[in-house]
């Protein structure tokens, strides 16, 4: 079940079919409303996006109250900050992701190490996102593999394949190339590959 590993289908020009040119437009124009105050445009920004983001956050924190809290925390951040968002010189998506990308690096700078003896002890339990009842074995070793893999790694993993981000968004949010990006997942891809045999 590798599913997600199969490269995703493009249309003539390379675009990745999810976010197309025509919903850039779209979500620079709700974002835009936003601004003034249109709260159905802000209702419309939180339904497309806030399951992708927290997928990415619950990928990443493995608990779903937190993951739940920080996407949460994107969207009031967004909210706060519509009025530094220019749809001239760049697009939403990128924007809103690194709301997304920059929340979970300051939850993990604040958080305190906390190790996994003290959260027994405690009677604390410890979450694990891989435990569902329908997850299938081929699935959790595949996350085993991920979670095996550099942060870097995985946090390409996680915007590319979870959150299915595509390279041109991917670019503006790391400050990579779109060449580079392809060449890193390619080669993340064939890792992953490898490893699960």
């Amino acid at each position: 079940m590798v599913l997600f590993l199969v490269p995703r289908e493009r249309n003539i020009q390379g675009v990745n079919s999810y976010i197309s040119m025509d919903s850039q437009a779209k979500f620079n124009s709700l974002a835009d409303r936003l601004k003034t105050g249109d709260h159905k445009a802000g209702e419309a920004i939180f339904d497309h996006f806030f399951s992708q983001i927290y997928r990415f956050l619950l990928v990443r924190l493995g608990h779903r109250e937190t993951a739940q809290d920080l996407a949460q925390d994107v969207f009031l951040k967004v909210v706060r900050n519509i009025d530094s968002f220019n749809s001239g010189t760049g697009d939403f998506t990128p924007w809103i992701w690194q709301i997304a990308r920059n929340t979970l690096i300051d939850y993990f700078r604040q958080k305190k190490p906390q190790y996994l003896d003290d959260l027994e002890q405690h009677g604390e339990a410890i979450p694990d996102h891989r435990d569902g009842v329908h997850a299938s074995a081929e699935l959790r070793e595949i996350m085993n593999i991920v979670d095996r893999l550099s942060p870097e790694e995985q946090e390409l993993f996680q915007l590319h394949f979870v959150a299915d981000l595509s390279y041109a968004d991917l670019a503006a949010i790391t400050g990579k190339t779109e060449a580079n990006l392809r060449v890193a997942i390619h080669r993340l891809r064939q890792k992953i590959i490898k490893r699960h045999g």
